[in-house]
């Protein structure tokens, strides 16, 4: 599903969670660019790099050793362009994936005052991996809704649960929904199922989205959250599910556009 992946490191240790995870999704026949934004603290004549070329070094070093330890082809790049949110979003135009480190800032100030992570949730260039240390076992949660678009992202879970061997849950937050979508839920499990192999089930959970999404997660240990993102902005980004996830989740967190999944899945 991701041939290529775009992994924006800056020597935090999400970052190379991000590269783990990335080169696991592109797989041996994939290709990474390791991507570091030096930028530069002022303009002007003595201007100097943010990151140093030293410290530029240790970090494109480590990025690659992980991706090379997956047996990933990487190329590495350094732009000293700035802000930093903004070339990334550039790079990541031309990818399958975008991989980050998970945001540092707390949600809510995050949401008008994050940094490059939080920029790339509004805009969503790509795919966006957002990664945290996985735990022992690869565990796929994939929140469903049930609406138009839902069976897309089901089954490209799937096919990252086929790919990786992982067990998965598929988890729909009960409303006031019809029962057309639940029995779109049920439809959907068949088809995870014969994807990912029996290891799949199927959770009905009554609450809020995002708290039902963050605490099931927790509860069964999983180490990714596929789910898709509308890109809401400014004042609405207060009821984003996905924001909020991205930023309280205890573990890695892929969001999806729509657009990606009709254009992958549209046959």
């Amino acid at each position: 599903m991701f041939a290529r992946a775009l992994c924006a490191v800056d020597g935090t240790q999400g970052s190379f969670d991000a590269v783990e995870q990335a080169a696991a999704l592109v797989g041996p026949g994939g290709h990474l660019t390791l991507l570091l934004v030096t930028s530069f603290r002022s303009e002007g004549e003595h201007r100097s790099p943010a990151i140093g070329p030293a410290r530029a070094k240790r970090i494109l070093d480590q990025a690659a050793a992980i991706a090379n330890d997956a047996g990933v082809l990487t190329t590495v790049e350094v732009d000293p362009a700035a802000p930093p949110a903004h070339v990334i979003v550039d790079w990541a135009a031309e990818q399958d994936l975008l991989a980050m480190g998970a945001p540092t800032t707390p949600w809510f100030g995050g949401m008008f005052t994050g940094g490059a992570t939080v920029a790339a949730l509004g805009s969503l260039p790509a795919p966006l991996l957002v990664g945290r240390p996985a735990p022992g076992a690869h565990h796929i949660l994939v929140a469903s809704d049930g609406l138009d678009g839902s069976d897309q992202l089901v089954e490209l879970a799937g096919r990252l649960a086929q790919a990786q061997g992982s067990a998965t849950t598929l988890l729909h937050a009960v409303g006031h929904e019809s029962g057309v979508i639940r029995q779109r839920i049920d439809e959907q499990l068949g088809k995870l199922q014969a994807a990912a192999g029996a290891t799949s089930d199927v959770l009905f959970e009554a609450g809020s989205p995002r708290t039902v999404i963050l605490e099931t997660a927790q509860a069964a240990g999983a180490s990714l959250v596929v789910m898709s993102s509308r890109r809401l902005e400014g004042l609405r980004t207060i009821g984003s599910v996905s924001r909020r996830v991205v930023h309280k989740a205890h573990c890695s967190v892929l969001l999806v556009p729509p657009e990606y999944l009709r254009a992958k899945f549209s046959a």
